[in-house]
């Protein structure tokens, strides 16, 4: 059915299993190959050489998991986010997978302009105890400044991790050992990455090289923070009703 107004779809998505290894571009490749198999009423932009009207979550580095990230699509027809749903779970590839999609109306502030903030679960490598890790992560909150040195292809740059950083809490698991729990600056306001606070925690701890890299980063939540409280881009928008017919109703 069309509709009288574009609508925004937003999909949120995991990134698991041999998708971890895509870099960002492959991954984004990958989700605009999966839309166009979906058959959905999609929108394009430009005459010429028409693209996808897309908005992605940040980027996640390679090896990382995720079950958060989110896409926006531009529709330019009504499908049901139930519908839409199922047709894009038959499009991913292994690894990529459909957790919720929701209709939201084109106003909506795309998600790649939302998100500021990610949530990470670290399971810490063993035979350090979480008592360890736990001194390190007091030690880094209790800092003013946490300088670390971001070696990148062109240039190389000096920065301060500790105010991006916003939680560290160290915890006990049964079955899995020890885990972080961390809350980054990642997105419109500046990205701290993962691997750079987990290298920075085991400088503090004494932990070598070969053994801080068998952690196991997965990122559970992507928000947009107002004051204090963080806010799922799932979310934004609640209560507001993504198209209306003619006389106010409902699709």
């Amino acid at each position: 059915m069309r509709s009288h107004e574009p609508l925004r779809l937003r999909i949120q998505l995991t990134k698991e299993g041999p998708a971890r290894y895509l870099s960002h571009s492959e991954y984004s490749r990958a989700i605009l190959f999966a839309a166009r198999r979906s058959a959905l009423p999609l929108g394009f932009t430009g005459e010429h050489r028409p693209r996808l009207k897309v908005s992605l979550s940040p980027p996640l580095p390679i090896g990382i998991t995720s079950e958060c990230e989110l896409v926006d699509l531009q529709l330019i027809g009504y499908v049901p986010a139930a519908e839409a749903e199922v047709v894009l779970s038959r499009a991913f590839t292994a690894g990529i997978k459909v957790v919720f999609c929701r209709l939201m109306g084109a106003d909506e502030k795309p998600v790649g302009k939302l998100i500021d903030t990610a949530t990470y679960r670290v399971t810490l490598p063993e035979g350090y105890g979480a008592g360890r890790w736990r001194a390190a992560a007091t030690e880094y909150i209790e800092k003013d400044r946490v300088l670390f040195e971001r070696v990148q292809p062109r240039k190389t740059r000096t920065l301060d991790l500790r105010p991006g950083t916003h939680r560290l809490e160290v915890e006990t698991d049964e079955s899995a050992g020890a885990i972080l729990n961390m809350t980054l600056d990642d997105g419109i306001s500046g990205t701290v990455k993962p691997w750079e606070v987990v290298e920075v925690l085991a400088s503090y701890a004494g932990v070598p090289e070969k053994d801080w890299k068998r952690a196991g980063i997965h990122r559970n939540g992507l928000f947009a923070r107002r004051g204090e409280k963080l806010v799922s881009p799932m979310e934004a928008g609640a209560g507001r009703p993504a198209v209306t017919r003619r006389g106010g109703r409902r699709f």
